[in-house]
């Protein structure tokens, strides 16, 4: 609110009076009684114009906003220390038919760290003023003195009008929570024991488990027994049948079963290759006792380098393994023809590594 400076009103009395008493102090007005009581009237209005126009005299307009922002602290609060959360408050007092917009803090604060922080919240107090405040959780991390960094409120008044209100600076000193002059080492404290419940109910929980287990792996046992090997004496088991023939006449045999199948003929390329390898990865193992079967062709790409299978031969067998492999697991898809070259191929592989009749 705008209002005259305090010495308007003072200089103006100083005037007024001038004016108008200069008539009323001659002497011809003074003998009469109404001239008395005039300069007397006059007087009192230049002392009433001089009051109303100091600051004590002019009354606080009712759209004025008063702010306030201090420490919320309980009758025992110590001292505050490194760390500690401190609640501040910040409060305006202020017309019910004004609003007022309280800052939001942020997470850093000049040297304060923001903690936490509520929403505003307004309040109609008896005496008929509003109050509008929130509090503000703070903590400073190294001892010293403090200042809370500027805060400006907005105040919004009845007829629509702004005006900025300056909180005021909150000093703070921060203590340390060491002990000054207090350099004495001391022992860690001893771990804390808990109290140990009894385990018995455990040990016992585990033995009649372990109990009902044993029982019933016994009665799945027992009736495996009498269901399969006591009805099938061991000299009536089949017997595994051993293969005598050479090894070449065996894989001559499986090739001609895998031409005879023409898998190539029905688009089962895959089954085609896939037959074809394990031919002769058989065949490997039955001529220089190398597990074929059972390693990749990378593995027995190695397993041929510590072996007496000259490099040649290896790396043919090795060449139609990888093909087969692509086939098998890469999806390459090769024509019909080069499927029924793979049997010849094979069987060349065969014939190269029989060793010749003796003599």
């Amino acid at each position: 609110m705008n209002s005259a400076p305090a010495g308007c009103g003072g200089e103006f009395a100083v005037n007024f009076m001038k004016k108008h008493l200069r008539n009323y102090l001659q002497p011809n007005r003074l003998r009469s009684g109404a001239g008395l009581f005039q300069w007397l009237t006059v007087a009192l209005l230049a002392i009433l114009m001089v009051l109303a126009g100091s600051p004590v005299a002019r009354a606080q307009s009712p759209e004025d906003a008063d702010v306030n922002f201090y420490v919320v602290q309980s009758a025992e609060d110590a001292p505050l220390t490194v760390g500690d959360r401190i609640t501040l408050r910040l409060e305006v007092t202020h017309p019910p038919d004004s609003r007022v917009q309280l800052p939001q803090i942020e997470k850093e604060w000049g040297d304060f760290e923001v903690v936490s922080q509520t929403g505003q919240d307004t309040v109609v107090q008896d005496d008929g003023t509003a109050v509008t405040r929130k509090d503000i959780v703070v903590s400073l991390f190294a001892p010293g003195q403090y200042q809370t960094p500027p805060l400006v409120v907005t105040h919004r008044k009845a007829d629509n009008t702004f005006e900025e209100l300056g909180a005021p600076v909150i000093p703070l000193t921060i203590s340390s929570v060491l002990v000054e002059g207090d350099d004495t080492l001391r022992d860690i404290k001893e771990q804390f024991t808990l109290p140990v419940p009894p385990t018995w109910p455990l040990v016992l929980a585990g033995l009649l488990l372990g109990a009902a287990l044993a029982a019933g792996l016994l009665y799945v046992g027992q009736w495996a027994y009498n269901r399969w090997w006591q009805k099938t004496p061991l000299a009536d088991a089949p017997q595994p049948v051993i293969d005598t023939r050479p090894p070449e006449v065996i894989a001559y045999a499986e090739l001609d079963r895998i031409s005879a199948l023409d898998l190539p003929a029905q688009s089962k390329i895959k089954q085609h290759y896939s037959l074809v390898a394990d031919c002769l990865r058989d065949y490997i193992e039955r001529r220089y006792q190398i597990p074929a079967l059972e390693q990749t062709t990378d593995e027995l790409n190695s397993a041929f380098r510590r072996s007496a299978v000259p490099l040649e031969i290896a790396g043919r067998f090795i060449n139609l393994f990888y093909l087969s492999d692509l086939v098998k697991f890469a999806r390459l898809k090769p024509g019909v023809s080069d499927a029924y070259q793979l049997l010849d191929t094979a069987r060349a592989l065969v014939a190269d590594t029989t060793p010749a009749p003796e003599p």
